[in-house]
């Protein structure tokens, strides 16, 4: 959609900045909803919201190129981005239908494949933006919708019976509680969580949207983000003494899962340092940017989306066969991170050394996320599965929407003016791009310090089980 900003700004006579919400929209959802559904998944049933979500994604992606104005494109893309919560559904439906010693390869083949379609995604987005324009993004994927949604309905079967609710009325069966007893402590769904937790995402993904104005609009930078502080500690107040919460503390505050999530959130950024970086280096004029045409902007991060799809399923491999090989491949995955940063740093002037750092990138993301959420679920009870995924996956969409803003801001920085066609326009200067790939390398190498405390921590502590956390 990125690519598509501009063509949405003119045919509804907008703003850039009230365009850029088409992706601020989805992603301030996808990152509410992850965690929502992430839990519904664990109390009410895998398929159940998988469902859900297939159709809200489907009916939002076929009405939205047919959007009278820019509040029903946004509504609609509200729609769509419940599907982003994809992750920790699809996690726990493999989870409880993979045999334990194969899980590593089923992850690894969800993520290679989460990682391929975006990168297939950043190809194809200049080109339909450049050709059919903003509503070709929906003609396009409305179809592949429509037969996801009838694929999950008719070929993906789950056993309900994994779910949180189920377990606790095994467990006090087997103590002898009675069936009244029983139902007066069924699992609820903590509704005062999910509001003071939505508030709170939303007002600091909001923040960090508006963060660019800090110079002119100080006030509408620190009104939400004072939001977003005030109710992240209701929120820690309210999950504190819930009975059932939304998300449980002991469970999101374990070491090892803690630490995990944080680096998530840091490769999150990471990633969309090159997905939003990228292509602005390639599509800028020289001597700020290489000058490419859309097509081959996009092809930019082809590599890095084949060699995350290569990559990820042999890692999955590898790990499934050799016990306790996942944690010693921890480290070494966010050192290639490191490394590939150090490479655009150094050789971004053509096309073909971009493309061959993003190759070594796609091998961190295939392996990276694949070990952090290894290791997260492994110390998580089988019962919680949906919502440690969720948790773990909106800390990698929040640094989603840090990094548009961070590259933004740098890119920002220091411009020049280039004449392009007789008109005259800033474009990055060309050392705000060593910046950025700089900025990438001290965090890939903060990255590396956590991982190391990570496996550590792995290493010395034991899993936890349900009756530690219920």
């Amino acid at each position: 959609m990125a690519p598509a900003l501009t063509g949405i700004a003119q045919d509804f006579k907008i703003s850039d900045s009230l365009a850029s919400w088409v992706m601020t929209a989805y992603m301030i959802c996808g990152a509410v909803m992850t965690v929502i559904m992430g839990r519904l998944s664990d109390l009410v049933g895998a398929k159940k919201m998988l469902m859900v979500m297939m159709v809200c994604f489907t009916v939002g992606t076929i009405l939205a190129p047919f959007a009278p104005n820019i509040s029903t494109l946004l509504a609609l893309r509200v729609l769509q981005g419940i599907a982003v919560a994809s992750t920790p559904i699809s996690t726990k439906l493999i989870r409880d239908h993979v045999p334990k010693t194969k899980f590593p390869i089923g992850l690894s083949v969800y993520l290679s494949a989460y990682s391929g379609g975006m990168a297939l995604g950043a190809v194809l987005g200049p080109v339909v933006a450049a050709g059919p324009g903003w509503q070709g993004n929906f003609y396009l994927i409305s179809p592949i919708a429509v037969i996801l949604l009838f694929v999950c309905w008719r070929f993906i079967h789950s056993d309900e019976s994994k779910k949180v609710e189920e377990h606790h009325t095994l467990l006090e069966a087997s103590s002898g509680v009675s069936a009244k007893t029983m139902k007066k402590k069924r699992e609820h769904l903590d509704f005062i969580g999910i509001i003071t937790l939505t508030v709170t995402i939303v007002s600091f993904l909001i923040a960090i949207t508006l963060s660019e104005t800090i110079t002119t609009n100080l006030i509408a930078f620190v009104v939400p983000l004072v939001i977003g502080v005030i109710f992240l500690v209701l929120f820690m107040k309210v999950e504190k003494r819930a009975k059932s919460p939304l998300v449980n503390l002991k469970l999101a505050f374990h070491p090892v899962i803690f630490t995990g999530n944080i680096m998530m959130l840091m490769f999150g950024i990471l990633q969309y340092f090159v997905i939003t970086g990228i292509p602005q280096l390639g599509s800028a004029p020289p001597p700020s940017g290489l000058g490419l045409d859309p097509l081959k902007v996009g092809f930019l991060q082809l590599s890095f989306g084949l060699s995350a799809m290569i990559f990820g399923p042999v890692f999955g491999l590898m790990i499934a066969k050799r016990k306790g090989l996942n944690l010693k491949l921890l480290v070494p995955g966010i050192v290639i991170s490191a490394i590939s940063f150090l490479l655009l740093l150094f050789f971004h002037s053509t096309s073909q050394a971009i493309n061959g750092a993003l190759f070594v990138f796609g091998t961190a993301g295939a392996l990276l996320p694949m070990t952090l959420n290894n290791t997260n679920i492994l110390f998580t009870p089988l019962e919680y599965t949906g919502i440690s995924s969720a948790t773990t996956n909106m800390m990698r969409i929040i640094g989603g929407a840090i990094g548009p803003v961070l590259t933004t801001v740098i890119l920002a920085s220091a411009t020049i003016s280039i004449t392009v066609d007789n008109v005259a326009t800033n474009y990055p200067s060309p050392v705000t791009f060593n910046i950025l790939f700089g900025v990438g390398v001290a965090m890939a190498i903060a990255c590396v310090f956590l991982a190391i405390r990570m496996k550590h921590l792995a290493t010395k502590m034991t899993p936890l089980i349900a009756k530690d956390i219920a």
